[in-house]
């Protein structure tokens, strides 16, 4: 993971919530964290903090929020509220750490910036060494089925966000994402093949992954989704 690019883009990140995208983003992820009243919430990948604020909205006890980018925490940091229980810390999922055990771990992309499975494996047992049994992760990546029909050099554009497929690497995609913002934002990351997911979330100690399908009440008229949602359940001891 490259925290320069972040830093470089500091409090623009925070222009995201005027996506439409994002607006359905919430729908379906609300639709599938279900009730977060009263349960303690680590924020993986946090950038200024949208949906750690979003968990204390809906209810929650605690949010540790983590980033590898120092800018994007120092403006969670001053956008969190007073007297609100949360936290954030400056971390590399990929390297091991310990915030302690979570009810709920959202990883709101987060895992596409794993480059191949050695950094893809270190997330996801992070991830699962911060969940209490029973407890679960809720994840957003990008859409593999759209970027492997999406010939290199070409743009694929939903909601206010434009991919842009870079190259093939080994077992995935390195892509461009370049959201329009008032002043757009572009970075930088990956989506690896679904299998390897599975693989690294088996071997971790999960055993129920799953890809989540759109939730038949919402009507989405932009196209194909160009994310997907993924999620998990810790055993119960």
């Amino acid at each position: 993971m490259d925290p320069l690019q972040f830093n470089r883009i500091e409090q623009r990140y925070n222009d995201v919530i005027n996506l439409p995208s994002l607006w359905l983003l919430e729908d379906i992820l609300e639709s599938q964290i279900g009730v977060v009243h009263g349960l303690e919430v680590l924020d993986l990948a946090c950038g200024t903090g949208y949906w750690s604020r979003k968990s204390i909205d809906l209810g929650a006890k605690k949010v540790v929020g983590v980033d590898i980018s120092k800018a994007m925490v120092d403006s969670a940091r001053l956008q969190a509220r007073a007297q609100e229980p949360s936290e954030f810390h400056v971390v590399d999922c990929i390297a091991p750490f310990n915030m302690g055990s979570f009810d709920l771990v959202l990883g709101v992309w987060l895992l596409n910036y794993a480059k191949n499975k050695t950094e893809l494996l270190a997330m996801w047992q992070n991830i699962f060494h911060s969940l209490k049994p029973g407890g679960r992760f809720v994840g957003v990546i990008p859409n593999y089925e759209i970027l492997q029909t999406t010939a290199c050099g070409q743009e694929y554009h939903f909601g206010g966000v434009t991919y842009k497929v870079l190259e093939r690497v080994t077992e995935g995609t390195r892509i461009q994402v370049i959201l329009d913002t008032t002043d757009p934002i572009a970075f930088f990351c990956y989506m690896l093949e679904p299998w390897l997911h599975e693989e690294c979330s088996v071997q971790v100690g999960f055993n129920d992954l799953r890809w989540e399908p759109l939730p038949s009440e919402l009507d989405v008229d932009l196209g194909p989704l160009f994310f997907q949602i993924i999620t998990a359940s810790c055993p119960k001891s």
